[in-house]
């Protein structure tokens, strides 16, 4: 399979660069630059460029799109709904996806709609400390929960106050942060270690309020808690009043209607949705918790603002996927195993050329490492790795294969056997080219 070309997609991106900084919407800081590709028609699993290349999306806009593109069932119910009302403050949907939402969600009591997972953060980090009437919160290395201030990247200088500070390098630092605001506001702990959570909060307990988490730890690497590790922290929560709150806007309808929670069996006080729970079509996000922690908003001692929240093209997008979903029961079983079977084809495809590689994670979601074992601890993620993992989804980019820039791959609803074998058509070649690359590189930090 040969490379595609990108003729008309260079002149689009010229234009592009001009007004948007770096011709792009989003930006970290890593090595080099991400190879970018205009798109402007999809169908199923598949997207087409402006050249009219063909790829497989198993980005799906860092898993967002759950229903695929063009999905003619999910389109029609918007626009149905597009057809009755638009912006208004409240409408007819309201108890209906609230409805859906606390049936499914074991910690979904009541249910706030917000548009971002970032601001959905804040805003559950705030009422969760308000609850616990305790200012600071916990969070752990490898988890993402936004790129608000408070939240993003740094690290603990210290182990016996272990406050995370910035430092040099850091994928997720950033200039014009407000000072002190990350070891002002919170904690930064290891994650899986309940030995070190519980001695911090033995400590300094009386200032804990809220410990957040992925309960499965996608960003750090697709890594899964330890068998009684949420238990435990459920438990040390309720000892010493703190909040306990689960980011899932990756996981949360991806993984299950009811979210990562349902299947670990571990209920938090507060939940954090996005990304998959309306669709992927259109932005929206929810805190759900239970009534005592959000009777804050009902008491008005916690604000919680946003003109858009709520919209009712949202929440006819929440409905439309969970009715999708609910009218499909072995869904979840069928797109997990057809992302598995891709999986195992670029393991298979890094072996025939001497690269090592790994494939983890959960259902509908899974993440590629060019190593030899899977990874038990994001820290363990070394530059080694990362750069070759960087490296592949660049390369797969220009054969057709749209991995997300972090090294996950998703499925969505519309996902077939084809798509398997239109992966495993490209992945030989780039796995090829990427071990030429490879060994210009020995004796240095790039190589293998």
């Amino acid at each position: 399979m040969a490379k595609l070309t990108f003729v008309k997609s260079q002149q689009l991106i010229k234009q592009m660069k001009k007004y948007l900084p770096g011709g792009v919407h989003y930006n970290f800081r890593y090595s080099g630059k991400d190879t970018i590709i205009p798109f402007n028609k999809g169908r199923g699993s598949r997207v087409w460029d402006v050249d009219g290349n063909e790829h497989l999306d198993l980005f799906c806009k860092f898993g967002a799109l759950m229903v695929g593109h063009g999905n003619q069932a999910y389109n029609a119910k918007l626009i149905d709904y597009m057809d009755k009302v638009l912006s208004v403050d409240q409408c007819d949907l309201e108890p209906i996806v609230c409805e859906r939402i606390v049936h499914y969600v074991p910690s979904a009591e009541m249910v706030r709609f917000c548009l971002s997972g970032t601001e959905a953060v804040q805003n559950a980090i705030r009422l969760g400390r308000a609850y616990a009437g305790k200012p600071k919160f916990v969070r752990f290395r490898g988890h993402y929960h936004g790129n608000a201030d408070n939240v993003m990247g740094g690290k603990p200088q210290s182990t016996d106050y272990p406050t995370p500070m910035a430092y040099e390098g850091d994928f997720l630092g950033t200039d014009g942060r407000a000072p002190h605001i990350m070891e002002d506001q919170s904690f930064m702990l290891p994650w899986n270690d309940f030995a070190a959570l519980e001695q911090l909060v033995n400590r300094y307990g009386d200032e804990i309020g809220v410990i957040i988490m992925e309960p499965i730890c996608i960003n750090g690497g697709g890594i899964l808690p330890k068998p009684g590790y949420l238990e435990s922290v459920r438990q040390l929560c309720d000892r010493h009043h703190i909040t306990l709150i689960f980011d899932e806007v990756i996981t949360g309808f991806r993984t299950a209607l009811g979210g990562a929670q349902s299947l670990l069996g571990v209920t938090p006080d507060i939940t954090v949705f996005g990304k998959a729970l309306a669709g992927g079509a259109l932005p929206v996000s929810a805190i759900v918790g239970k009534k005592e922690v959000m009777q804050l908003y009902v008491d008005q001692k916690v604000i919680h603002a946003g003109t858009f929240n709520g919209y009712p093209l949202g929440l006819a997008a929440i409905l439309a996927n969970i009715e999708l979903i609910e009218s499909d029961p072995s869904a979840y079983k069928r797109m997990s195993n057809l992302l598995f079977q891709i999986g195992s084809s670029l393991v298979e495809a890094a072996k025939a050329v001497d690269i090592p590689m790994v494939v983890q994670g959960v259902p509908n979601i899974l993440v590629f490492h060019s190593q030899a074992e899977p990874l038990t601890q994001p820290e363990g993620y070394d530059d080694n790795t990362k750069l070759r993992d960087i490296l592949i989804t660049r390369l797969c980019k220009e054969y057709g294969i749209q991995f997300s820039p972090i090294s996950r791959f998703y499925s969505n609803l519309l996902m077939e056997e084809s798509d398997v074998q239109f992966f495993r058509d490209r992945i030989g070649d780039t796995m090829a080219e990427v071990k030429k690359l490879l060994s210009l590189f020995e004796g240095n930090s790039l190589a293998a």
